[in-house]
């Protein structure tokens, strides 16, 4: 009886919209339920116990718990995390009246995949709506804008932000036709180049129902997420490829004529152009809007931006009478150096002894539009503590306590000539990680871990002491629209791998060995 009531009286105070969720057919329990934005939403707490899952919000993440791991939901982000794994979302988390509720579709999707990991087993999850659930949701859609107490700064998939909500992809006689759906106030922008094409939608999220494309020897697809811009990227030989926008209802097409498959060698030259859609193609369109062009000139090679970490008032480790800041740019100017001798462009984010903020050294490769991001560092630990080798790292959730315990040292930057406090570097870290859900995520993490995996094979091959690939939440790596990786060339706390790392003819050892890891992940 003290259940019945406590739960009638939480009812009254939310409305008296609910919805009734059902497990393989099965009833299992009443969901509170809301309009928001045009969206039906229901409460998460409702959801998880229904489902006999506890729910908690904890350092900034609100995650329900089962048996073997758990579901989080990341507030400000679009994304949820499974076992480790970062699922891309096409709505983020509301909270309203003290509660936090997400959209109901999504929902059902996400809790199917959790008792999946967590209960080893298959289920099917629905929704059967209540009588009185309808009417109430519609006046509740036509009030919500007035009325709302949504705490969320974020705009949701209805308001500031569109959504791409498909790709379609269809075999035409002229090669491979690619369609993309989208709604919204959304600005489209093409960045073209000789094998690859990306269609760029700012102020715009990706669907998580997108996957990948069925003709991927011929055209393949990468899909990323940075804030409030969605990314699509082709890779691709087509002679030529044709792009056109169409309204009613809004789409992208792409025509790539004549591919080739992708493991050919590269044309050297593919003009994108922007056709005049025929009759047919134009269906109903009604707007002649030009598209922006981010794009480099047509004959733009790949580029490679290389940083050196820290430098000028931040020295970087100290040990062994080495300050990290000058072997960083020694081994920088080397690489560019070899890049620049294999016909590879290549540019330092600094050529000389001065301070970069952590976020301008990615600033300058995404302005340069490069292909790929490499900062170079080197590693120390705490006395008493001893490891060597070569590690690469990428921007990911963190591998280990001490993958993360380093991430928060590069993470630490100067503020009027002292370093930032232990408390604002956890901070920051902290912020990375909830970021990590609504941007480069998946595609760029799955590029940079192939980037990475090709230059420590490569180290391998060529002698370095290579030690591990691993992953953890660097702000230097935040914003690159990029495969990007930060390497930690060795550890200076080790005097006779200092010693080798003030060495000349080491420090080229490391650069022919990055560069040449480069030049391989290029050519894939």
């Amino acid at each position: 009886m003290i259940l019945f009531f406590s739960f009638s009286s939480a009812r009254a105070s939310f409305g008296a919209e609910t919805l009734t969720l059902f497990v393989n057919g099965e009833k299992v329990g009443e969901v509170h339920s809301t309009a928001i934005g045009g969206a039906r939403y229901v409460l998460l707490r409702d959801v998880a116990e229904a489902l006999g899952f506890s729910i908690k919000e904890k350092d900034d993440v609100i995650a329900s718990y089962g048996e073997r791991t758990s579901l989080e939901f990341i507030p400000g982000a679009a994304a949820a995390i499974i076992q480790g794994q970062i699922v891309a979302l096409p709505y983020q988390l509301v909270k309203k009246n003290g509660q936090w509720w997400f959209e109901s579709s999504t929902t059902l999707k996400l809790f199917g995949k959790f008792i999946e990991a967590d209960r080893d087993k298959n289920v099917t999850l629905s929704w059967q709506k209540n009588s009185d659930s309808d009417e109430a949701v519609k006046k509740a859609q036509a009030t919500s804008q007035k009325n709302s107490e949504v705490e969320s700064k974020t705009p949701q998939k209805t308001g500031t932000y569109g959504v791409v909500s498909a790709v379609r992809w269809g075999n035409q006689d002229f090669g491979i036709r690619v369609v993309l759906d989208y709604e919204g106030p959304v600005k489209v922008g093409v960045i073209s180049g000789a094998g690859r094409l990306t269609l760029r939608f700012d102020g715009a999220v990706v669907s998580g129902s997108i996957g990948k494309g069925p003709y991927p020897e011929l055209v393949r697809m990468a899909v990323s997420q940075f804030g409030d811009r969605a990314e699509f990227s082709f890779v691709h030989r087509a002679e030529k490829v044709e792009r056109f926008k169409l309204e009613n209802p809004p789409r992208y097409v792409l025509d790539f004529y004549d591919p080739k498959p992708i493991d050919e060698e590269a044309p050297k030259v593919v003009e994108v152009t922007q056709k005049k859609p025929s009759e047919k193609e134009k269906e109903e369109e009604t707007s002649s809007e030009p598209v922006e062009n981010f794009a480099p000139k047509a004959n733009a090679r790949p580029l490679v931006i290389v940083d050196a970490g820290h430098g000028g008032k931040d020295p970087g480790a100290v040990a062994n009478g080495i300050q990290e800041k000058d072997i960083n740019l020694k081994v920088a100017k080397l690489l560019v150096e070899y890049l620049r001798s294999k016909g590879v462009a290549a540019e330092l984010t600094r050529g000389g002894d001065y301070y970069l903020k952590l976020s301008e050294r990615t600033q300058i490769a995404n302005k340069k539009n490069a292909s790929v991001f490499v900062s170079l560092h080197c590693n120390a630990l705490p006395k008493g503590r001893h490891a060597k080798g070569v590690e690469i790292y990428l921007m990911a959730l963190p591998s280990d306590k001490d993958a993360m315990e380093l991430a928060k040292i590069e993470n630490r930057e100067l503020l009027n000539g002292d370093l930032e406090s232990t408390e604002a570097v956890d901070k920051k870290t902290k912020v990375l990680l909830q970021i990590l859900g609504d941007m480069q995520q998946n595609a760029k993490i799955q590029e940079s871990t192939k980037f990475a995996e090709v230059l420590f094979s490569k180290g391998e091959a060529l002698g370095l002491p290579m030690r591990r690939v691993a992953q953890a939440p660097f702000a230097v790596l935040r914003g690159a629209a990029m495969p990007s990786v930060l390497v930690e060339m060795g550890y200076l706390t080790e005097r006779e791998e200092a010693l080798k790392l003030k060495n000349p003819s080491y420090q080229k050892q490391l650069a022919a060995a990055i560069g040449s890891g480069i030049i391989a992940f290029l050519r894939k």
